[in-house]
């Protein structure tokens, strides 16, 4: 009888406990993709380590949750719908995933990272006052200011050619950018195009190789097909010395000559004090889209020596980081 009454005290002090004033449930923070890809993952790590530092650092109480269906689009729809009612934000990173989203209905608010046209993407009515429950980071930096850079290392080039999926409406708005700034400069543009099935680097190389031979430096834009299968595009045109242009910086890193573009880490920093607004209670439909400016020339002098590619002395001097 002892028992039963102790055991019933400590049911009543647990429940005073969980009903005490001002005791607050946990906020859900939802990491949100179904294609996911080692940029993608940077960005959500980054976002979840600064994120949690500042809130701990504020004394908020925020629970992490991973959702990644791996490539399955119906699936991360889905079990999107099925997790909303039971989070308070969603964080997610690229234009597909973003747009993924966007079709799951998805009235909570939501940050993304890395998009390159919210606007076009039909995400935010403006990147001043988005109007709806997204907001987050801007990542595409002018194809006039890419070009600059190009010019800067490859002052003789006169091809430029591009290569990017025109099945993603993401590349396709950098594309028409860089065919304005390239006519502007009085200089001729090939467009080459990456199949919107193709989900290897043996894919993308396949779609490079009709460039070698035909321009003088090949681009890729920033998107989905580039980003995880960028070690394709880079062999065949190492292979044939023909100079990359990587709108992707990280991709310098794997061997693309020379890049003045976004890095998915720091990005995903700008995302940070978004979310603790609306942590806090501010609408995202009044939180401006952030725009990356800290575009960094990056060159990658191990490439330009195996190429045969000789890099201005006024180049090196105005680049932030040289690869030896």
């Amino acid at each position: 009888m002892k028992v039963l009454k102790l055991l019933l005290s400590v049911v009543l002090v647990m429940g005073l406990f969980a009903v005490a004033p001002g005791a607050q449930a946990a906020q859900k923070v939802l990491l949100a993709v179904y294609f996911d890809n080692p940029d993608y993952a940077k960005a959500r790590n980054t976002f979840y380590d600064e994120l949690a530092k500042v809130t701990a650092q504020q004394g908020m109480d925020v629970e992490f949750i991973d959702l990644n269906t791996k490539g399955d689009k119906d699936a991360f729809i889905s079990r999107l719908k099925e997790m909303e009612p039971n989070v308070d934000l969603i964080f997610t990173t690229g234009t597909p995933n973003a747009m993924a989203v966007k079709a799951a209905g998805i009235t909570k608010p939501v940050v993304f990272s890395a998009v390159a046209d919210a606007v076009g993407a039909k995400l935010v009515k403006s990147n001043k006052h988005p109007g709806t429950n997204f907001t987050g980071n801007y990542c595409a930096i002018s194809a006039e200011n890419q070009l600059r850079a190009l010019l800067l290392v490859l002052p003789s080039a006169k091809k430029i050619g591009i290569l990017y999926n025109p099945s993603d409406p993401a590349p396709r708005a950098q594309a028409k950018g860089w065919k304005r700034a390239v006519m502007d400069m009085g200089l001729e543009l090939k467009e080459y195009f990456i199949p919107a099935d193709v989900n290897s680097a043996d894919g993308l190389a396949e779609a490079t190789k009709p460039a070698v031979g035909n321009v003088d430096v090949l681009v890729t834009t920033a998107e989905a097909k580039v980003s995880p299968y960028g070690a394709g595009w880079i062999k065949v045109c190492n292979e044939n010395n023909l100079p990359t242009y990587a709108t992707l910086a990280q991709l310098v890193n794997k061997g693309a000559l020379l890049s003045l573009g976004y890095n998915f880490a720091e990005g995903a920093k700008m995302n940070v004090p978004q979310a603790m607004k609306i942590l806090k209670g501010q609408s995202p439909a009044d939180i401006p889209v952030t725009t990356f400016s800290e575009y960094r020339l990056v060159i990658n002098m191990n490439t330009a020596n195996k190429i045969g590619v000789k890099v201005p002395l006024r180049a090196l001097r105005a680049a932030s980081k040289i690869i030896k």
